[in-house]
């Protein structure tokens, strides 16, 4: 293989997206212009309950066992199911009729806690339906060892903390299923998507759906694409092992208008991020796209598929001239939402510098 080649078409890519900003005139026999999609905004929004799985033989023996089938849940682990439909539980699932669709990965883990969650609903027989972009993401060449010390565990999340910044080209050393962030958030995007566009909204518009994934699989995609990742949360939960078992993170939103974190194992999350993490979240935006733009041409080129190529090279350059255009108008909003809430934080406590921002943003 040439491991050259994802970076040459990556550049591909960039080059590409740098040209637009010059106007050149149409030359003879050029492709035809490139055109952009429509955009529909105000999709129907989906509540998605996360849920990591209960208890498992590899939690208990520390192994990092990240592949399907994987370890089955322990018998503390089935309590921990079955507690899920307990209304005494701070963080029990509704009812099974209630969600549009339940889903799992493909490791036994997560298929038997959603079993034991819809056996103890006395719903038994409720279908859920496997789909492998929700397995756990991959330990590369850290799968099936155990781990020795904290700092050896941590390994496994060290590039996955680096794509969470917007770094996703750091590879996951030794992984074929998620060498990169590109690859990761391209199939559990797909999953996300699968649910989506599987559920029905019901009388208020809504839809509703529960999966049951993986700790760091959940957090990182969750702290990858939300539009109010909350850092603190995400690294004090980090010191306590990621999410315990069943802890849940609720989302809402839908895959054309993006997607808000609702909760964190219980906690509820300000919609607002504030200035700070809502210009991080900007600028992530402006840097991922020319990464999924490279990472996608690569692999058409890989393929061979003319038809493929062309229509990543289209993707592509779609995906970075609306990430260069939405740019401005995101930091815009940002500063505004932030001056707005410096406005409001003012009148209600009389703070001086409130009072000032207010004024500057009048």
């Amino acid at each position: 293989m040439n491991h050259t080649r994802p970076w040459i078409t990556a550049g591909v890519a960039l080059v590409g997206a740098g040209l637009m900003a010059a106007p050149v005139a149409p030359a003879a026999g050029q492709l035809a212009a490139v055109t952009m999609p429509g955009i529909q905004l105000t999709a129907a929004d989906m509540v998605l309950d996360l849920v990591r799985h209960a208890e498992s033989v590899d939690n208990v023996t520390h192994v990092m066992g990240t592949v399907p089938p994987g370890a089955d849940i322990t018998d503390l682990g089935k309590t921990q199911a079955a507690f899920l439909a307990d209304p005494t539980n701070p963080q029990h699932l509704a009812a099974p009729s209630f969600y549009d669709g339940i889903f799992a990965s493909e490791l036994i883990r997560t298929q038997h806690t959603a079993e034991g969650w819809l056996t103890a609903a006395g719903a038994p027989d409720t279908p859920v339906t496997v789909l492998s972009g929700l397995n756990e993401l991959n330990a590369g060449s850290l799968e099936g060892t155990i781990p020795t010390s904290q700092a050896e565990a941590l390994q496994y999340l060290l590039a996955p903390l680096a794509w969470m910044f917007g770094q996703y080209w750091v590879p996951q050393l030794g992984s074929t299923i998620d060498p990169n962030g590109m690859a990761f958030n391209d199939r559990f995007t797909d999953a996300i998507d699968t649910i989506y566009n599987s559920s029905t909204p019901g009388a208020d518009g809504q839809l509703n759906d529960v999966a049951f994934s993986h700790g760091a699989a959940i957090s990182m995609w969750v702290m990858m694409n939300v539009k109010n990742p909350d850092f603190g949360m995400f690294f004090e939960s980090l010191q306590q092992g990621m999410l315990p078992n069943t802890g849940q993170v609720v989302i809402e939103g839908n895959p054309t208008d993006g997607w808000t974190l609702v909760s964190w194992d219980g906690q509820d999350v300000a919609e607002n991020p504030g200035l700070l993490t809502g210009l991080f979240v900007d600028f992530r935006d402006l840097m991922v796209a020319p990464q999924m733009a490279g990472w996608h041409i690569s692999q058409a080129f890989e393929g061979g598929d003319p038809t493929e190529i062309m229509a990543a090279l289209q993707t592509g350059f779609n995906g970075v001239f609306g990430a260069i255009m939405a740019f401005p108008q995101a930091v815009i909003e940002t500063l505004t939402s932030a001056a707005g809430d410096a406005a409001s934080s003012a009148e209600a406590s009389g703070d001086v510098f409130g009072d000032l921002f207010a004024s500057l943003s009048a």
